[in-house]
């Protein structure tokens, strides 16, 4: 699924999944919308957070899987604007997840980057078939021997 998908739809089986971690009754459809809508806010919040440049990186990743669900009960369990209870601190399991997926993309970009700038290297360097590389003559032409 791409980004864009991720940030706007919501499946029936994502939804079903936030709400098994969320112990809310599975017929009951009363907080669909909230909890839909908390999804996609947990999901902007970290993929804005990790980064948005490897459109698949999400796809597929049990890390991210749990910081939103994370992020998603923390937001369904602290919804009040206002309130006389005690204040909570997002857990601390999910910075630690947030984390994690950085490092994983960050070294994906490096290795992307990086095997860019191996292949241009390369293809240069096939372009002499004597294996030279262009630029790196004596600075004297050619005699055409």
């Amino acid at each position: 699924m791409s980004i864009n998908q991720l940030k706007e739809q919501v499946t029936a089986d994502d939804l079903a999944e936030a709400k098994v971690s969320l112990r809310v009754d599975p017929d009951d459809n009363f907080d669909d919308d909230l909890i839909r809508m908390l999804i996609k806010a947990a999901r902007c919040d970290i993929i804005e957070q990790v980064g948005e440049r490897i459109d698949d990186f999400f796809d597929n990743n049990a890390v991210f899987k749990a910081a939103v669900l994370i992020e998603v009960g923390h937001l369904y369990n602290h919804r009040d604007a206002t309130s006389s209870q005690q204040e909570y601190e997002v857990p601390m399991a999910l910075y630690s997840l947030i984390n994690s997926m950085k490092d994983n993309y960050r070294y994906l970009m490096y290795k992307r980057e990086n095997s860019s700038s191996t292949e241009d290297a390369e293809n240069q360097n096939s372009d002499d078939p004597d294996g030279h590389a262009a630029g790196s003559g004596t600075g004297e032409p050619e005699s055409g021997e």
